[in-house]
């Protein structure tokens, strides 16, 4: 007994200590992994066992061994007992009969849509919109829980789709009404394959049209349960480890359930004690492993359940166009809304649509019409759709002029303004060897290029003669700006132009340097700071030897940075000879 205690007690104290070697008992040899595994349960039977031996009258304590692992697991299985009858009785609380409609349900009037799993403000999604979009509905109210998950204090939302008539403002739009198409049994099944993203597109492309034509999607008054004609009910507890109730109710008027589908999972503790191994797994490999109590899975209904797939799937609903016509047909009016100047304000707010269906990959087909979206100052709040348009190394020359107008539009934010100029001063070299009056105009005003930063660095496509005294002047407007977090986009800007004249900006290296070894140094933050400097320097003509270092770096410190920002040099001749550093 001393030895069997000795064993499987040093074997639990490895496996609960370090359960990754348990894991790679499984994957070695799968024997040890099971030992490993084992060993906690066996330990705590036999150390019970002998406790129960020692205290135990009779006179032979080998002979009562059997009867003292007997009893050790009596109590194993009654210490178990009242935790698993709390776990089943709550779990059969849960279990609700599944309930079918016969045909897919129509439903008309006020529709209130209950989603306690969700927090903060509801808004209008492709759920919504779908549920609007039926004949007869009269408005959809959603509620969610709030941000402190208290479903007593709920958030409210109603919504109506509503005719335009004479209204010529632009309405609410719902939140990617194309996901639909990712939703629905039926479509999902319909456009599986190629044609899964241009369905997306096309069914946010028909509501863009819709919305801006005969319908306008409105706020609404709420309609309580009581008051509600349909009162649809999504339940997703799933957070809990141990638990797990996903369920999708409908009701009509009257209360009665038309339909119902259901998925509760229980972890309740096993008939008998014993540490189990659990694994979990994250992004394809395992991200915890551990011991715990040994529990039994008990389920009801489909595990792979999800609520608003088979809610869609009970219900009758009318399906938005799908096919690319109706990205054509946006796209035709938001051409025709561009060149009419004086175009609606809703009919305006379409180019925001019409830019929202990209996702990196718009061609060539839609560069101009993207273009003069862009340069149209009656479009406005366009950040969040245009920053997925194009990719910072994939911006086609024909934005130049568009963004740089879009730059200095007064409506355009700080963020915007930012993100247009990372794009432009990625575009080809010599881009703006011939710039237009906007260009200049940025380049020339402190307060515009300070929140368009990345290009400045282009004014070096204008040669030495006219771009040093802009990088000068820019270098100086950032050297009154007092914090380094405000000034740091504006200096890397300018050490990107200066980079990029390469000899041309030699006339700036002494003063270049004197700030570079100023203490503290307005110019740099950090280590990669300082090398980006020299880097820019050693463009500028500054040999290697005469490259700045401060009063604290060795010799032997120097010596590596010489050989790394000539190793630099060497790479950016071989593979990039007529642009600076980006």
């Amino acid at each position: 007994m001393k030895y069997a205690l000795t064993v499987t007690g040093g074997l639990a104290a490895i496996a609960l200590a370090a359960p990754g070697i348990v894991v790679l008992g499984y994957v070695a040899l799968i024997v040890p992994g099971l030992i490993l595994t084992a060993a906690p349960t066996a330990f705590v039977y036999l150390a019970g066992a002998a406790v129960i031996r020692r205290l135990s009258p009779t006179k032979s304590p080998t002979a009562f061994l059997p009867a003292a692992l007997c009893v050790a697991l009596v109590l194993g299985w009654a210490a178990m007992q009242p935790g698993r009858l709390r776990a089943i009785t709550a779990y059969e609380s849960q279990l609700l009969p599944d309930v079918q409609a016969g045909a897919p349900l129509e439903i008309d009037g006020h529709v209130r849509i209950e989603m306690p799993h969700r927090r903060g403000e509801p808004e209008c999604d492709y759920l919504c919109l779908a549920l609007l979009d039926c004949p007869g509905v009269r408005s959809t109210t959603l509620v969610s829980s709030n941000r402190d998950n208290r479903f007593e204090e709920p958030c409210v939302a109603g919504y109506a789709l509503e005719p335009a008539e004479a209204d010529r403002e632009p309405g609410l739009f719902p939140t990617g009404p194309g996901r639909l198409v990712r939703e629905h049994p039926t479509l999902v099944r319909k456009h599986a394959g190629r044609n899964f993203f241009t369905a997306m597109k096309a069914v946010e492309a028909d509501w863009a049209v819709r919305l801006s034509d005969t319908e306008r999607l409105r706020t609404a008054e709420p309609v309580s349960a009581e008051a509600a004609d349909w009162v649809i009910r999504f339940e997703d507890r799933s957070n809990d480890p141990t638990a797990r109730v996903r369920r999708v109710t409908i009701s009509d008027a009257t209360g009665a359930i038309r339909f119902r589908r259901s998925y509760v999972e229980t972890a309740a503790p096993a008939r008998v004690f014993y540490l189990g191994f659990d694994v979990q797994w994250g992004a394809g490999m395992i991200s915890n492993a551990s011991f715990r109590v040994g529990r039994e899975r008990l389920s009801l209904g489909d595990r792979s359940l999800r609520l608003e797939p088979a809610l869609l799937a009970a219900l009758r609903l009318p399906m938005p166009r799908q096919d690319a016509g109706a990205i054509d047909l946006l796209r035709q009016q938001v051409q025709q809304a561009m060149d009419d100047p004086d175009a609606t304000p809703v009919r305006i707010d379409m180019a925001r649509r019409y830019l929202g269906l990209f996702l990196f990959d718009a061609n060539e087909r839609d560069h101009l019409l993207i273009a003069q979206i862009v340069s149209d100052h009656r479009v406005r709040d366009l950040e969040e759709q245009l920053t997925n348009v194009y990719s910072e190394r994939h911006t086609p020359v024909t934005m130049r002029d568009a963004f740089a107008k879009r730059i200095v539009m007064d409506h355009s934010s700080p963020s915007l303004r930012r993100w247009l100029a990372e794009r432009l001063a990625s575009l080809p070299v010599g881009a703006f060897a011939e710039p237009t009056a906007t260009h200049l105009a940025i380049w020339e005003t402190p307060a515009i290029y300070t929140e368009a930063a990345p290009f400045i660095a282009r004014v070096a496509d204008l040669g030495p003669a006219r771009a040093v005294p802009v990088l000068e002047a820019a270098l100086e407007t950032a050297l009154r700006v007092p914090s380094w977090s405000g000034r740091r986009r504006l200096v890397e800007g300018v050490r990107s132009g200066f980079a990029r004249l390469g000899p041309g900006g030699a006339p700036a290296a002494a003063w270049i340097q004197e700030l570079f070894l100023r203490r503290p140094s307005p110019i740099l933050n950090n280590a990669g700071d300082a090398d980006d400097w020299r880097f820019a320097l050693a463009r500028m003509g500054v040999a290697i030897d005469d490259l700045p270092f401060f009063p604290n770096q060795s010799e032997h410190d120097a010596d590596q940075i010489r050989r790394r920002i000539a190793d630099r040099l060497r790479r950016h001749e071989q593979f990039d000879p007529e642009e600076g550093d980006r």
